[in-house]
């Protein structure tokens, strides 16, 4: 026979699912609790929250992990988080807030994980990444990072991965094997690499067709500050501790225990280059510092590959066959500039990035070029070709867009020029390459 519960076990049963009751409801208030909130809102941006609404950005609003903030172009967003962390969401960016744990208590135990899915953001860590190192993680679409205490700037887009150091340290690793996106803290594989302050002018790179991240030369590149510049309400300087320190393309001074260090010498110049371009115009166009006069390009050198504004000119080499030993090569940007010409009048507009990849092998290239200027928009062309046994190349696109130029015998240097037509007119610009 069953017997009635007592009064007590009643009393017991209801106070266990009252506590349980109270036990998801914190649950369910830590999960949605705050990590952080908008500290600075120019221009357009949105949040997206985990149940895929919508908000328009606005100072003070709350963010939680599981938000995508998104930022069009023009808009800045300033993120302050539980534990003192900065992030600087650029114009035209991207970022996912996937993981935000902080403990106050423990902070060696913070778990922090973002997904920068395209444009440039600026990040110093907070206390849960200087505590928690091996448990912070940036993803990109084709690398990962992992940060030593951090003030960093990293551009994704979706075949290239650049980072650039104000003070600290990271180590950037391509996704794939040994390398998860879903994991925590930094990866550490073969293709590992680490940048740090005191390297000096560099930044990291990394693309999609290369087996590691390497490191260039921040002269004559384009590192994130350049492609993407700061607010000017942006904190500068390498730390938080020192807002007033210059800012920099990448590096500035640093402090160290709390010492201003002088910035780190300027690179070596380069040497002249041997390929020089020469402009069929008597003037040349506005903003162009790269051109020179026919008669000064043409002294002691032969026409390689031009249009109807400029010509690409190299010393004559006794023996014009390209070399073949030199395997693949990515070469590194030395000059750039374009202007979008429409109804016979030149504006100077801005080379936002571009690469330059030659198999010297297999006589192959491919480039691309990111373009923009106000009244015409961002565009972009890439195209693939062959190169012949002299170093000249050339290809045109079936939309117009064209590319052609030469590369030096030895093989350290390229140039070439190149078109892309617009509504009402075209982009045109010339290059300048080194390895």
């Amino acid at each position: 026979m069953l017997r009635k519960p007592s009064i007590s076990l009643i009393a017991a049963a209801r106070i266990l699912v009252c506590g349980l009751l109270l036990a998801a409801a914190g649950v369910a208030w830590a999960a949605a609790a705050a990590v952080g909130e908008v500290s600075l809102a120019i221009g357009v941006g949105r949040l997206i929250g985990g149940d895929g609404q919508a908000k328009s950005i606005a100072r003070g609003l709350p963010v939680h992990a599981g938000d995508r903030i998104e930022t069009e172009q023009g808009g800045h967003v300033h993120l302050r988080f539980v534990d003192g962390a900065f992030v600087s969401v650029r114009p035209g960016s991207r970022l996912f807030i996937e993981t935000y744990n902080y403990d106050a208590v423990r902070p060696q135990d913070s778990a922090i994980r973002f997904r920068l899915e395209q444009g440039v953001v600026r990040a110093i860590s907070g206390k849960g990444a200087e505590a928690a190192r091996e448990r912070f993680r940036l993803n990109t679409p084709i690398a990962a990072l992992g940060v030593r205490g951090t003030d960093f700037v990293v551009l994704a887009e979706p075949e290239r991965v650049r980072v650039a150091i104000y003070s600290g340290a990271i180590v950037l690793t391509p996704l794939g094997e040994g390398c998860r996106a879903d994991a925590l803290g930094p990866c550490a594989t073969t293709a590992t690499r680490a940048l740090s302050a005191d390297m000096g002018q560099v930044m990291l790179e990394f693309q999609r067709q290369q087996a590691a991240p390497r490191l260039v030369p921040i002269n004559g590149q384009l590192p994130p500050d350049r492609v993407n510049p700061p607010a000017p309400e942006e904190p500068r300087g390498g730390t938080r501790s020192n807002p007033a320190q210059a800012n920099t393309e990448v590096l500035g001074a640093q402090t160290v225990s709390g010492r201003t260090q002088p910035p780190p010498p300027p690179p070596l110049p380069l040497p002249p280059p041997l390929l020089v371009w020469g402009r069929w115009m008597a003037q040349p166009w506005p903003g162009d510092n790269l051109s020179q006069t026919f008669a000064e390009a043409s002294a002691g050198r032969k026409v390689t590959a031009g249009n109807e504004f400029y010509a690409l000119f190299r010393p004559e080499p006794p023996l014009p066959v390209l070399v073949s030993n030199l395997g693949r090569v990515d070469f590194t940007l030395r000059d750039a500039q374009v202007h979008l010409l429409r109804g016979g009048v030149a504006e100077l507009g801005r080379v936002d990035n571009a690469w330059l990849s030659v198999d010297f092998a297999a006589r192959q290239f491919a480039t691309g070029v990111a373009m923009s200027h106000p009244q015409a928009g961002a565009v972009s062309l890439e195209l693939a070709g062959r190169v012949r046994d002299d170093g000249i190349f050339a290809v045109r696109a079936a939309d117009g867009g064209v590319v052609a130029g030469a590369l030096t015998v030895d093989g350290r240097e390229a140039g070439y020029f190149f078109e892309r037509p617009v509504s009402g007119g075209s982009f045109i610009g010339i290059t300048r390459w080194g390895r």
